[in-house]
């Protein structure tokens, strides 16, 4: 009698092609997952867009002596010099040149310029290629 017990029973194989739908069946969940992910991800970045608008533009309303280079801007709020420049991968801000606060992360480039006699635009890459802008309306007199 010659024995052959080197194939699959069919038992065996309803078994693994079990264990295969059951692992395709999440498949599905994870690219959900995946992209609910990449989706605040971006709600993130908008969220951190949105702060920094708001908090440059109450600063630069109340602000005097306001000096624009190409990547940093300077001016004087309540007595004090604050600093918007370009460190590294962020937009950051300083006090009298003490400390930073990073305002804006993984920044590539950024630019700031003077518009015209009462808007500033400061021009900004981040790292994932998006490119966002925003304008500044200013009081003339404030401008060096």
């Amino acid at each position: 009698m010659i024995s052959n017990k080197q194939g699959f029973t069919l038992l065996e194989s309803l078994f693994s092609l079990l264990i295969v739908i059951i692992i395709a069946s999440f498949i599905p969940l994870l690219f959900q997952n995946y992209a609910s992910v990449l989706k605040v991800i971006d709600i993130d970045k908008n969220y951190e867009w949105q702060l920094f608008i708001n908090h440059t533009r109450k600063e630069l309303n109340t602000g005097t002596q306001i000096t624009v280079t190409d990547h940093k801007i300077t001016f004087f709020s309540q007595s004090k010099l604050v600093t918007y420049e370009n460190y590294r991968n962020l937009t950051r801000r300083s006090i009298n040149n003490k400390g930073h606060e990073p305002i804006l992360t993984n920044v590539k480039q950024d630019r700031w310029s003077k518009r015209s006699n009462e808007e500033l635009l400061y021009e900004v890459k981040f790292e994932d290629g998006t490119e966002l802008s925003a304008r500044f309306h200013i009081h003339s007199e404030r401008i060096k």
